[in-house]
């Protein structure tokens, strides 16, 4: 987009911010006036170059049209929400005081399964050979084993035999929306639930099929060790198309938390989920209420796009397979190149690592390297802290840190909002070798959230966000803020400030959520 047009974006923008303020907040649960914003989202975002060398972006958030102070809790309205145009968006009402799982398509199906995780399996493989390599001995069986956990190799008799650890194969997870024999629209997708992880074998969705009909996900969803929670898919939606013409970018309108299902260790749970048409289809943010962050995982619009290093507009899915190729799994050449890209200090590869290095060593190596591979399974396990050889930036309010095509962070409370005006602060750091982006979203703060009546049967149904007004706190294009990858051996990071002047009050859910929208996936952390 050249300067003339991003300006005539900027300026419609605005207008229809505008025209949207003059909408009454009585029309609920139609379209929230809009902040005004003279960069489509934001009210300015700069980029700088601080004393240090590290590139900064400083972004005013547009000004939210609640009045300032009051409560930014909308009242419930028992019916489906309202697009731009006034027409009703069938399957967006999630709960009802009598009907709590509202757009649950049937019974919910559930059978008995073996609940064992790859968290499980790979502590035991870890400890299992470092015992034999104390003894003199090097189990290559065991080293295999453990390998083929980390690359989503298939595993007889488990579950989650074909999820990776390792986040090299977006391109392969890809679903199609598809009209069913019995004319309605529907995708399957499947995944694992287990300690603070969630992986799915659909992080990319074309649904060009069902653009005006309602369709459906039909999730199979395996609840493993550690995995119990609520079942709380949050579905994000752009006002209707016609009111953001292309190239302009899709107008924010409404989110939810499309059901608040209980899940329990040990079983497979068969949920078919009702969506509005697929025209005003954003994404969907699947989490766990109970561990949160880090346990998310979220399928996106595969046709959003996001201009390369030389302003060509390219979908999610060439962003895939620029960094990892058509299809990692296709060999293992393939395989080797797309882990190649993932950063030395992802604790997950330098798992990988040391258990590639364990196959032709001895045994007293092998031991060695088995002890490394604890610290770093000790880091993949939890992503609430920063990973050994990773340093905080002391002056920010959380620092990211790129790996593995996921993000780590060590804070995950932002205690310092008091009114608008308030500055939030955050370092980004990539480990990997190819370009993260960052993206900052704003879930009902500046336009409002109205509680639903879900009820999971214990304490978590409380954390329930409702039905959100979004927008965003960065500005567009997706990749407006961007992270350069780290040095060739991965030992210097990619490095970049962003900080934030917030221009409205502080939601009641989540405070602040961050993701990469090039690589998104499990590339989420969030504040409270």
């Amino acid at each position: 987009m050249n300067r003339n047009q991003q300006q005539k974006y900027q300026w419609l923008a605005i207008f229809l911010a505008m025209l949207a303020s003059t909408v009454s907040f009585a029309q609920h649960p139609g379209p929230q006036p809009r902040p005004m914003a003279s960069k489509l989202t934001v009210e300015s975002q700069t980029n700088t170059i601080g004393a240090d060398g590290v590139p900064t972006t400083t972004i005013v958030s547009a000004t939210s049209p609640l009045p300032a102070g009051t409560s930014n809790q909308l009242p419930y309205v028992q019916s489906n929400i309202r697009d731009g145009l006034g027409n009703e968006m069938v399957n967006t009402l999630p709960s009802t005081p009598t009907v709590p799982f509202n757009l649950i398509d049937g019974a919910v199906l559930t059978s008995t399964i073996d609940k064992t995780s790859p968290k499980d399996d790979l502590n035991q493989f870890l400890a299992d050979i470092q015992s034999a390599a104390n003894k003199g001995i090097v189990d290559q069986q065991k080293i295999q084993a453990a390998l083929d956990i980390l690359e989503g190799n298939p595993i007889a008799n488990r579950v989650y035999s074909g999820f990776a650890l390792l986040h090299y194969n977006g391109p392969n997870k890809v679903g199609h929306v598809t009209l069913q024999p019995d004319g309605t629209y529907n995708v399957n997708i499947h995944q694992i639930w287990y300690d603070n992880h969630i992986e799915s074998d659909t992080a990319l969705l074309d649904v060009s099929q069902a653009v005006n009909a309602p369709w459906t996900i039909t999730y199979t969803i395996d609840v493993l060790n550690g995995g119990a929670d609520d079942f709380s898919p949050f579905v994000m939606y752009f006002d209707d198309p016609s009111l953001s013409p292309p190239p302009m970018p899709r107008m924010p309108h409404v989110a939810m938390d499309a059901t608040f299902y209980p899940l329990s260790e040990g079983t497979r749970f068969v949920i078919k989920l009702k969506h509005a048409p697929a025209k005003y289809y954003n994404l969907t943010y699947t989490w766990g209420w109970r561990i949160h962050p880090p346990r998310v995982q979220v399928t996106e619009r595969v046709s959003k796009t996001a201009p390369d290093a030389t302003g060509v507009a390219r979908d999610l899915l060439w962003w895939e397979t620029s960094v990892f190729g058509p299809n990692p799994r296709q060999d293992d050449a393939s395989k080797q190149f797309a882990i190649s890209q993932i950063g030395e200090l992802a604790p997950a590869k330098r798992m990988w690592q040391a258990l590639r290095s364990a196959q032709s060593a001895s045994s007293a190596q092998v031991a060695a390297l088995m002890a490394d591979a604890a610290i770093s399974f000790r880091d993949w396990s939890d992503r609430t802290h920063l990973p050994r050889g990773v340093q905080a930036d002391p002056n920010s309010d959380v620092t990211l840190f790129y790996a593995n095509n996921t993000i780590y962070g060590n804070a995950t409370t932002f205690n310092n909002w008091n009114g608008r005006g308030s500055l939030f602060k955050a370092t980004l750091l990539n480990g990997d070798h190819f370009v993260h982006g960052y993206v900052n979203v704003d879930f009902g703060g500046s336009r409002g959230w109205e509680n639903q009546f879900q009820d999971s049967g214990g304490a978590g149904g409380s954390h329930t966000f409702g039905r959100t007004h979004w927008w965003m706190n960065t500005a567009m294009p997706l990749n407006s803020v961007t992270v350069d990858p780290a040095s060739a051996d991965g030992q210097t990071l990619g490095k970049r400030r962003v900080q934030i002047t917030l221009n409205y009050d502080a939601p009641q859910r989540l405070k602040l959520y961050q993701f990469d929208p090039l690589h998104h996936d499990v590339a989420v952390f969030s504040v409270h």
